[in-house]
């Protein structure tokens, strides 16, 4: 594990080695073509920004964030709920499966405005939207991963276990974590997306609905310190996920930064 941490050091510090040299290009070619702040600001007038109205964008990131999160976790569970009846009920997979599949054509801003007509602005609406985006991926994922495992395998655990509740918890959940967290990392991501469509359709607090005030107002420089706040919001989301999935299954994450490495 010692020997790994210069490798994972060196591999932060490409990322973050390329985002300041954009940063840089960004900054210099505003200032050298007199771009006008209202147009594109420059990044240091961006973090000037972030510093100086942190306490406005605290205040509106916390109801994103509870939507994102609350949104999340109703995903994860209906999504692994779901993908278990599929799992094991061949009418709900032929019946239900398709029609979940055909709902994700519909794109989710359009169904916003009717959320607002049902159940009003605020929070309801923007929780249910960040649900039924995040709700997708957890679905196929875990489904996937529940129905991954070798037919031979599971008649051997027939016969020696017996109960099917038993091959569950032993077989298929352990074999189907990779692709579970697989489909909470997307999902969090969405959650975050969706949570802001909501507030910017019919939300009264957010980071959504303040990236509109911004764009009223034509406050170009606290649109982007939004969008800074929901960049941090979402990867710190994604890092946590991340860091579960470490946590759950430590095995298949050596496993998989092992095959990195020798891929590189």
């Amino acid at each position: 594990m010692l020997n790994s941490m210069p490798r994972k050091l060196l591999d932060l510090a490409w990322p973050i080695g390329i985002s300041f040299m954009l940063l840089a290009a960004w900054e210099a070619a505003v200032r050298e073509l007199g771009v006008r702040s209202i147009i594109l600001p420059p990044p240091s007038q961006i973090i000037e920004t972030v510093i100086e109205r942190r306490d406005l964008l605290l205040t509106h990131l916390w109801p994103s964030l509870y939507l994102t999160v609350l949104g999340f976790a109703l995903s994860v569970g209906g999504g692994i709920l779901v993908a278990v009846l599929v799992t094991y009920s061949s009418i709900l997979r032929r019946g239900f499966y398709p029609i979940i599949v055909v709902s994700q054509v519909v794109p989710k801003i359009s169904i916003a405005p009717l959320f607002i007509v049902w159940f009003g602005t605020g929070t309801m609406s923007s929780l249910l939207l960040a649900f039924l985006v995040a709700f997708f991926p957890m679905t196929i994922n875990s489904a996937l991963g529940f129905q991954s495992i070798d037919e031979d395998i599971h008649l051997m655990a027939r016969t020696f276990m017996g109960s099917e509740w038993q091959i569950f918890w032993k077989i298929r959940m352990p074999n189907a974590l990779p692709y579970i967290f697989g489909g909470m990392k997307i999902s969090i991501t969405l959650a975050v997306v969706g949570a802001v469509v909501g507030e910017f359709v019919g939300g009264d607090a957010g980071l959504g609905y303040l990236l509109m005030v911004a764009n009223g107002s034509m406050d170009t420089q606290l649109l982007f310190a939004g969008i800074v706040a929901l960049t941090v919001l979402g990867v710190a989301l994604f890092l946590l996920v991340e860091l579960a999935e470490r946590l759950a299954i430590p095995r298949h994450i050596i496993a998989g930064d092992k095959g990195t490495r020798e891929a590189v």
